[in-house]
């Protein structure tokens, strides 16, 4: 694939979220702050919005509007000017918005008894407390995370403080985990009372998830009001929805360089706040194990790149949970047999023998695609075993019902160069050509997954493998069972396509990954080699990320009927966006991630038939909104196009 603690003011801030019923979200950063608080304070701005053919116009605060209008910021005017109102991802169903708004107050949320089962009830709980911070957020003076105190309810008119906001859960199903093909639809209405001092809201789902994404649309039916310093909510609504491809997905590397678990709980906010539900976790690599092994530390003790960096046991679990209740399944990749090095030098001086070959082997370029080398040794016997026990350790912490193997980039002159091996071949009548590769490669996959599967108690599970050799027209379907593997291509839509159809063809589940839209690691200076850019250049835009649509690339190879019945026919699950991280690290992911993540999680969730241009408006907007979370997302256009809708085009 070329792939190729905390501050006094931040803990105080968590005391006081507990204190008040909210779930402090443990990262580094804090949500906008804006300088010179004492002159925000005096100087009043000239401008504000009204709604004019679904477009927030700015106008002169004092000789602007019409007669008919009523001026109101842009954040409000933005909850349902448009049909679609500012919602990220566009939902997929029916969309009502009333065009009348009403304000309220935060301490006036309260949630109904929940209409669930146990441990259903429980999640509930955690994903009030989570929504309930969302609206403290919205204040943009809750820079010190001080909460409610800055919604000042008795300065507000009688109405506004009195009204009361009541939100009921019911959830059908006893769903807990995160699946390839669980239901996350969902219903959100919003009804006010006859004299409007109570909105009552329904979300109701088959599944938790359904019910987490209804809360996350609720909050975009929300925002903070300047001029009345209350939130304002949408009057009245309807919305059904559900997602239109069931895997939506980022890849994180943590294997190039460390990323702390603090920053990975951020990059599962992002996700939850866009309605994508994959972290798929590339945890190891040539380059580092920061995998803690209970069952063989020295993986650890060998692999990490210092003990400061090392995703400790609990850590995992706690992550898995923190994404569990977002909505999000934490997905392990060990990727092999290549992509292997250290953590693994620890076999000769301890009986077992070469469990990898080709460590730190130069020039790089004869036996890796990218330094350091490293490929799994085949034919050691122990080798297997220690896989068997890594398994076991992975699945001690994740979730058992997906794991990702890798499989990508042997190199076999690493193995035809490693002495063992080709003798091992040769005294077994066998060669030494690229086809005799080929099979040593599909018989250690065979033996991985048998490991893997005794790992689980016997039961099978599902795996995916990255595009490769074995998974090529030539290799696939006599190597890899497709009610085994799920693929997940990387080659280029367009240009390397040819194997999509053929996967298709041949009933394999696959997860798009191309790499010319959806690697968000492209487009950067060289790190290796004499190139001027990395290899995947150049970057690629959010505009290029929404347009990039699984369906209509397999319809550029099979028409469009047949894309459309192979995705009904559940063969294409979905997509995922990949950062690799030689060049990132937690400096600089989220800008690399967002707002481009976004980009792809409205074309998973909605599939939109609309191009970037009728997204923009949106886009921008959200881009705000994942800043006001305290998210660092990259910037999209100067904010005069954001205050000045549809007017940044020729």
């Amino acid at each position: 694939m070329k792939k190729f603690v905390l501050f006094l003011p931040i803990l105080l801030s968590c005391v006081i979220f507990e204190i008040l019923g909210t779930e402090c979200h443990e990262t580094v950063s804090e949500p906008r702050k804006l300088s010179h608080p004492g002159i925000q304070g005096s100087i009043s701005s000239r401008y504000t919005w009204v709604c004019r053919k679904e477009i927030c116009t700015k106008i002169d605060k004092i000789h602007g509007a019409l007669p008919t209008e009523t001026p109101i910021p842009l954040d409000v005017c933005k909850l349902n000017c448009a049909k679609e109102g500012a919602l990220w991802p566009l939902p997929t169903g029916k969309v009502e918005l009333e065009k009348l708004t009403l304000n309220f107050f935060p301490q006036n949320v309260d949630f109904l008894p929940f209409q669930a089962e146990e441990p259903i009830k429980s999640m509930l709980k955690q994903a009030a407390k989570i929504f309930k911070s969302y609206l403290l957020e919205m204040h943009p003076d809750n820079s010190n995370g001080n909460g409610l105190s800055n919604f000042l309810i008795a300065k507000g008119s009688a109405n506004d403080k009195n009204r009361k906001i009541s939100i009921s859960l019911s959830v059908v199903w006893p769903d807990t985990v995160v699946k390839i093909g669980v239901d996350e639809s969902y219903t959100l209405a919003l009804i006010p009372s006859n004299d409007a001092k109570l909105i009552q809201v329904s979300i109701i789902a088959n599944t938790y998830f359904g019910v987490r994404h209804g809360l996350e649309t609720l909050s975009q039916l929300i925002a903070f009001n300047d001029d009345t310093g209350t939130l304002t909510i949408v009057q009245q609504a309807t919305i059904t929805d559900k997602p239109a491809f069931t895997y939506r997905g980022i890849l994180m590397d943590t294997a190039r360089n460390f990323i702390p678990i603090s920053y990975l709980k951020r990059l599962i906010d992002g996700l939850s706040y866009n309605k994508l539900n994959m972290f798929h976790w590339h945890i190891t690599d040539t380059h580092s194990f920061p995998f803690q092994s209970k069952r063989l530390p020295l993986m650890t003790q060998y692999g990490a790149y210092s003990s400061r960096k090392i995703y400790t046991i609990e850590e995992m679990k706690d992550l898995v949970e923190y994404g569990r209740i977002r909505g999000v399944k934490v997905l392990p990749e060990f990727d092999a047999p290549a992509h292997v090095g250290h953590g693994w030098e620890w076999g000769p001086s301890n009986g077992f023998g070469n469990l990898a070959v080709c460590l730190e082997s130069r020039p790089w370029p004869l036996y890796c695609v990218e330094p350091p080398c490293g490929q799994l040794n085949p034919i050691n016997d122990k080798m297997y075993n220690v896989l068997g026990d890594l398994f076991k350790d992975f699945l001690d912490i994740f979730e058992n019902d997906l794991f990702h193997m890798g499989g990508d980039e042997v190199h076999f002159n690493c193995w035809n160069t490693t002495d063992e091996i080709t003798k091992w071949l040769i005294d077994n009548g066998r060669g030494v050509q690229k086809e005799d590769f080929v099979q040593l490669w599909a018989e250690f996959q065979e033996r991985a997954y048998g490991q893997l599967k005794d790992a689980n108690n016997g039961k099978k599970l599902d795996a995916i493998l990255w595009t490769s050799e074995l998974a090529n027209e030539e290799h696939v379907t006599k190597y890899l069972s497709n009610s085994t593997y799920i693929i997940q291509i990387w080659s280029n839509g367009y240009e390397e396509g040819k194997i999509i159809p053929f996967l298709i063809k041949n009933g394999y589940r696959t997860i798009f990954s191309n790499v010319d839209p959806w690697y968000f690691d492209c487009g950067y200076g060289a790190w290796v080699g004499d190139a001027s850019n990395n290899w995947c250049s150049p970057y690629k835009g959010w505009q290029q990320v929404y347009t990039n649509s699984p369906i209509k690339i397999l319809a550029n190879y099979t028409g469009e009927d047949e894309a459309e019945e192979a995705y009904k026919a559940g063969l294409i699950l979905g997509g995922e966006a990949a950062l690799w991280s030689e060049q990132v690290d937690e400096q600089s992911m989220e800008s690399k991630i967002w707002p481009r993540g976004a980009a792809l999680a409205e074309r998973l969730w909605s599939n939109p038939s609309t191009d970037w241009y009728t997204a923009e408006g949106r886009m921008v907007h959200h881009r705000e909104r994942l800043v006001d979370r305290g998210l660092h997302p990259d910037m999209l256009q100067p904010e005069w196009c954001h205050h000045n809708d549809k007017l940044c085009h020729g």
